[in-house]
């Protein structure tokens, strides 16, 4: 049986189930009592809780989902740390992973690949602009919902680009199958490592397997870093050129080779979706030839654009009938979304005179056309110096902005200045002209500097509204998440706190905690049971109900300042400020001269039962009553919402198989999450207990019950229980 079933995080987050399990953390169904919502919680593993790399991880993930909020990414609810365990609750998605999809279909159909496709690069995008890079994107960190949507998740081991990287322990992060050259050899990630992974997937998508496969985890890495992928197109001839030359260039090696962003990306999936023959010639730039032989002459140029015109029109994919995809579906195949696609139908051209001239005209834009973007685009990669006044562009990124103008003095260097989280201040983050590109002696060139990160101070929100708390933390470049609670002095929905503090200075982007009062507590408390408790405790936990204390000293023979007894039961629902007397010990070491007299009674074990005297209170009365006059006391037996069955309720008396009270037939249906009342018939304080059964028989609760003051106590609840009855009952 698991330990946190039927566990109630903060009071509010019910565990009811284990629904997934992880290298680091468990993830559980759970349910939000405030809101009345199913929820997921994600919990540390107890084993990890104390390492402190583990714990930052966790941690991580909780900071990066908070500061994003997008449709295509995993809500989180809230963040804690109980008893020495760390939780996240989180939105709970009801789908499948994309990587079961892509196993139950095999191969998935490129409108499906490039629908998925999209709504990662969207959601990785706000990651991206946010400064966080997931760092493991895989089939199995992408929920897919029946509607076709999708929800990226498990940011445990994302990277926030102010922090530093490459530890030894960090190295290795990542899942092999899918994991960058960079990350495999331990060198930088960004942003680009996590294209990389998009490309991966969509090739195990479109192929239904991956792109590099071996014996061990340590070759999988190799191959990702030095063997160039068998390109899709081998497995499966039917996929469209443009989309594996997408899929390719999002697989490159060198990160400044592949697609430089998320939305660079988009801008190509959605070109081929509106034309399956479009083409892309990012293989035919990886060429270095051609970049590196300009085409001097006009007739060669020519000659050149005529072959490439031919090449094209020859390579180009014939467009097949198109096919309703909802027709060839399966009828089995579950009904997650697929956009339709349908080609305008073929129109008949009637010849005429006319075609032949426009055909030449076109032809001729296309030359021309052609041999200025040609012109434009060697001139764009030259990388060879024409003349002495020329030469490489260097690496200014990095660099301290006045030693780089120092360094460089044949360039004039302007520089405007940003906050950045990822490098120091006067440091060049950002340069005009890239490395490697030519350029001329006097040149003017922009770089961008950083000022470094940017510092806030958290302010005073105390009785501000929510709404109001929310757009001065977001106004100021902070993040938030709420957290609901009591409170006597704040109304409703006004603030209570916030954690960190006010007038904390914390980075720009940190996740600030609104505590967010519901209001004050009822008018009525629970009265603590304090019994042999000292003085000082006892009083400090009333106090806390909001009890008035009155100490009344007698004498005895406990330790001083213990507390014998309490005029009023532990448990009793009282009106608060209700005076307690609380009867307590002198430390005298006397005990009052008190004789009785006990005569002989009917007891539960039989008739005429003498009352033990070694032992007066053996679970089964008091000896502090000379009257044995039965009473009936209502015992309220709570019953959790998440109960499912039909049970059977018991009492004994405690360490014995003697019943007391006729068994209780308690049917969920009715009573999951009331108290179910069960009334019992004796004398003086009894120690009974409470089972369960239901083909199983479980202990429930300990009760002391005071049936001449016609009063109890609870003890030991055991509410998991019922969960596993459910359980055995299931099996």
């Amino acid at each position: 049986m698991d330990r946190y079933i039927g566990l109630k995080l903060d009071g509010r987050y019910e565990i009811t189930e284990l629904i997934g399990v992880g290298g680091m953390a468990n993830v559980y169904r759970g349910r939000d009592i405030m809101e009345n919502r199913i929820v997921a919680v994600k919990i540390l593993k107890s084993e990890y809780s104390e390492n402190e790399e583990f714990v930052r991880r966790f941690r991580n993930e909780s900071k990066a989902i908070a500061v994003l909020s997008h449709p295509n990414i995993v809500k989180i609810y809230d963040v804690g740390y109980e008893n020495n365990m760390q939780y996240i609750v989180m939105e709970y998605i009801d789908g499948i992973t994309l990587k079961e999809y892509i196993e139950q279909q095999g191969m998935l159909k490129w409108r499906d690949c490039v629908h998925f496709t999209i709504q990662i690069l969207r959601a990785l995008q706000l990651a991206h602009d946010r400064g966080i890079v997931h760092r493991d994107i895989k089939p199995q960190n992408v929920m897919l919902l029946s509607d076709g949507s999708i929800k990226v998740m498990d940011f445990g081991i994302a990277r926030f680009s102010r922090e530093v990287e490459n530890t030894d322990s960090e190295k290795t992060m990542g899942s092999v199958h899918y994991v960058s050259p960079e990350q495999a050899s331990g060198t930088r990630t960004d942003e680009r490592s996590d294209i990389y992974s998009v490309g991966v997937m969509m090739y195990e998508m479109l192929t239904g397997r991956k792109p590099f496969n071996g014996d061990t985890s340590v070759s999988v890495a190799l191959k990702h870093m030095h063997d160039a992928p068998v390109p899709p197109t081998q497995y499966v001839s039917s996929i469209y050129p443009g989309l594996e030359e997408i899929i390719l260039h999002a697989m490159e090696k060198d990160p400044a080779k592949r697609y430089q962003s998320a939305s660079g990306m988009i801008r190509d999936i959605e070109a081929f979706k509106l034309d399956q023959s479009v083409t892309f010639g990012y293989l035919e730039k990886n060429s270095e030839n051609r970049q590196e032989q300009p085409v001097h002459d006009a007739k060669e140029k020519l000659a050149a654009a005529l072959s490439a015109i031919k090449s094209v029109k020859k390579d180009r994919p014939r467009k097949e009938k198109p096919v309703n995809v909802r027709e060839v579906e399966p009828a089995d195949e579950p009904e997650y979304y697929v956009e339709e696609y349908y080609d305008d139908d073929e129109v008949e051209v009637r010849h005429n005179y006319a075609l032949p001239i426009l055909a030449a005209v076109t032809v001729t834009v296309i030359i021309v056309a052609t041999l200025f973007v040609a012109n434009v685009i060697l001139g764009a990669f030259k990388t060879a110096p024409s003349n002495s006044n020329e030469y490489k562009m260097p690496k200014l990124i990095g660099m301290n902005f006045y030693d780089a103008r120092a360094q460089y003095t044949d360039i004039q260097l302007v520089a405007t200045e940003e906050y950045n989280n990822e490098y120091d201040s006067g440091i060049i983050f950002y340069q005009e002209k890239a490395e490697g590109r030519m350029v001329t002696v006097g040149d003017t060139i922009r770089v961008t500097v950083s000022k470094g990160t940017r510092m806030v101070d958290i302010p005073d929100l105390k009785n501000y509204h929510v709404s109001s708390a929310i757009k001065a933390l977001e106004d100021v470049g902070l993040s938030y998440v709420q957290v609901q609670q009591e409170s006597d002095d704040i109304a409703a929905d006004y603030v209570v706190r916030t954690d960190p503090a006010a007038n904390s200075s914390v980075e720009e982007g940190t996740v600030v905690k609104i505590f967010v009062s519901l209001g004050p507590m009822t008018e009525d408390t629970i009265v603590p049971y304090v019994v042999g408790k000292d003085l000082a405790t006892a009083t400090a936990e009333v106090e806390a109900a909001h009890l008035t204390v009155k100490p009344q000293y007698i004498t005895s023979s406990e330790p001083r300042d213990l507390v014998v007894s309490q005029n009023i039961e532990g448990g009793s629902n009282v009106a608060r400020d209700t005076v307690i007397t609380l009867m307590v010990s002198d430390g005298s070491g006397e005990m009052p001269e008190e004789n009785y007299d006990f005569p002989e009674y009917e007891g539960p074990f039989g008739e005429n039962t003498d009352y033990p005297e070694d032992n007066p209170n053996e679970n089964l009365g008091d000896n502090s009553s000379d009257s044995f006059t039965e009473h009936t006391v209502t015992v309220y037996v709570d019953i959790p919402s998440n109960a499912e069955n039909t049970y059977f309720l018991i009492f004994y008396y405690q360490g014995t198989t003697i019943q007391i009270g006729d068994s209780s037939t308690v049917v969920a249906l009715q009573w999951a999450g009331l108290s179910y009342p069960v009334q019992l018939t004796g004398t003086g304080v009894v120690t009974v207990e409470a089972f369960i059964r239901y083909g199983v028989t479980l202990r429930l609760a300990t009760y002391v019950i005071d049936f001449d003051n016609q009063t109890y106590t609870c003890e030991d609840y055991n509410e998991s229980a019922f969960r596993t009855v459910d359980n055995f009952a299931t099996f």
